[in-house]
């Protein structure tokens, strides 16, 4: 009974991810692929020219390392996925099993998320996938109404804008108060770790532990390789998006011979693609917390998963005395 009940959560993983890669690839086909078969010529005799004074040249060069950035990234995080899924392909449920035994009700729940951060990520979601929709039924065309469309995709785009400056006034503010306060801002803040050589040696090596076992991966701090990158990809990301965005909504479309819209979708295209492929295929999917990773909703983590997958932030949390009352939460029943 219990290898029929592993088979059968297996198969339905595989399912998952087959899915979800073969909608995240249909993006980039479309959105990329096809366009680099259909234009690809074209744009790299214009960008040929290097003509620096050109906005028509600009709108060219971006058009083309989108596309090709869309192409590599989707590639990269296709293996991450599939090579993770080898990995882990014989413990496939294993945290949504130990959150729910005895030891798992008994263990340590380190806080990974403060409620405000949940929320946070509940706001992103709500906006985004708002954003998406409505922007792809403008560029697809299968829009009930084009005004509503138009109203709901200014109207989300504007709250996930203000979600991120949000976000990024409360850190930056903290993390000026810090630095004068003499903090390590590396220690305090682990998300700057991808500004680092270590980010790029511990990528490399989870990229090659997937296909070589005697590669072993470094052990990740609080966030692992691609958290980090999904991480910071908001804020480039909105930057890329946003800005060109509100830039379009004031002065139209063909503002700047077409280089703001180019930005917008091309980044929008890339956004989509990645949340697909690797976010949904390595956040919720992967064999260990398939059907989905919790963590997000309970802000919570045993402290056994903790050591496991982020074992610097274990010995961090221990090292500190982080593991105090307030730290420490209730376990949480998974269903």
């Amino acid at each position: 009974m219990k290898e029929k009940l592993w088979t059968g959560r297996l198969i339905a993983n595989l399912i998952a991810i087959a899915v979800t890669l073969a909608i995240g690839w249909s993006f980039v086909y479309y959105f990329a692929i096809r366009s680099l078969t259909a234009n690809g010529a074209m744009l790299v005799e214009s960008v040929a020219k290097f003509n620096l004074s050109s906005v028509a040249w600009w709108r060219d060069l971006i058009a083309l390392l989108f596309d090709i950035l869309i192409i590599i990234i989707s590639i990269i995080g296709s293996w991450w996925v599939l090579g993770h899924f080898a990995v882990e392909a014989r413990e496939v449920g294993k945290w949504r099993k130990y959150y729910n035994s005895e030891e798992g009700k008994r263990d340590v729940w380190v806080r990974r998320f403060t409620a405000w951060q949940r929320v946070q990520h509940i706001w992103m979601i709500i906006t985004f996938v708002i954003s998406a929709y409505t922007g792809l039924g403008l560029v697809l065309r299968f829009y009930t109404s084009r005004a509503d469309f138009i109203v709901w995709h200014v109207v989300s785009g504007i709250a996930m804008g203000v979600l991120v400056i949000i976000h990024f006034l409360q850190y930056t503010v903290e993390a000026i108060l810090a630095k004068q306060s003499g903090v390590n801002l590396r220690e305090k803040y682990p998300m700057l770790e991808i500004y680092s050589k270590k980010f790029f040696k511990s990528l490399t090596k989870a990229l090659l532990h997937t296909v070589s076992p005697r590669v072993k991966p470094e052990p990740y701090g609080k966030y692992d390789p691609e958290q980090l990158f999904e991480y910071w990809g908001i804020y480039w990301g909105m930057a890329v998006l946003g800005v060109p965005g509100l830039l379009m909504l004031l002065f139209g479309r063909q503002a700047l011979d077409g280089l703001l819209w180019v930005m917008h979708t091309k980044e929008a295209s890339l956004a989509i693609s990645f949340l697909i492929i690797v976010h949904m295929g390595y956040t919720h999917f992967r064999p260990k917390v398939f059907p989905m990773d919790v963590t997000f909703i309970t802000g919570k983590m045993p402290m056994k998963r903790v050591k496991e997958e982020h074992p610097l932030w274990a010995e961090q949390l221990e090292k500190r005395g982080e593991l105090k009352e307030a730290e420490v939460e209730t376990t949480v029943e998974v269903r």
